[in-house]
């Protein structure tokens, strides 16, 4: 009797820490969506969806060093890096690109424009609006970011202009612990310029 009791407290235990987001924000993650492939290695991304959506995508750079892995994808979330974005309902993309030294940055650049047009092409499929898309990224996703903004390429001639700020990312250093109104300022960032006009 006494042990079919600790069964069931055990069970609803699991249960509960299964239904609770260490993170803080209710989402759902698509890991290693395919946006393309060179010379046989397949692009990925990872989507995570918030449950409150607000129709809103922003890119994740995922670089340091011009190297980019899957592997630490969960290390950023775990520091809560996309928290405050999730819990305003943006749709984040942490895109993961060809990495040093096999190819060059050029050639990573080329990824992040082939990923963000892979976003826009499937904006529908994600419930975002394609014509507001935000971009961050640390150390080589910030320069990534950067030239995503200012590397012009043929395009929609009649499009309306691009608007860029630089803002520079939470906290210190790498390992950083962001203080809570850094975080809202960066939040409150995108919500500006994203948001705008809702």
């Amino acid at each position: 009797m006494k042990s079919h009791w600790i069964k069931e407290i055990a069970i609803l235990g699991v249960l509960f820490c299964l239904a609770i987001n260490v993170n803080g924000a209710d989402y759902e993650r698509t890991k290693e969506v395919i946006y393309g492939r060179k010379h046989g290695v397949a692009l990925t991304m990872d989507v995570i969806t918030p449950a409150k959506q607000n129709n809103r995508g922003v890119i994740f750079a995922f670089s340091g060093g011009w190297f980019s892995s899957h592997d630490n994808i969960h290390k950023v979330m775990d520091r809560g890096t996309f928290l405050e974005l999730l819990k305003r309902g943006y749709t984040v993309f942490a895109v993961v690109h060809g990495s040093q030294p096999k190819f060059t940055v050029p050639e990573i650049r080329e990824d992040m424009h082939r990923a963000v047009r892979f976003i826009r092409h499937h904006a529908e499929h994600y419930k975002i609006d394609p014509a507001n898309i935000g971009m961050f990224g640390g150390s080589a996703g910030g320069h990534l970011t950067l030239l995503q903004g200012t590397d012009g390429q043929d395009g929609d001639p009649s499009a309306e202009g691009v608007e860029a700020e630089l803002l520079t990312m939470p906290g210190k250093n790498h390992g950083w612990k962001a203080k809570p109104e850094e975080i809202k300022r960066f939040g409150d960032w995108f919500d500006k310029h994203l948001l705008r006009g809702e």
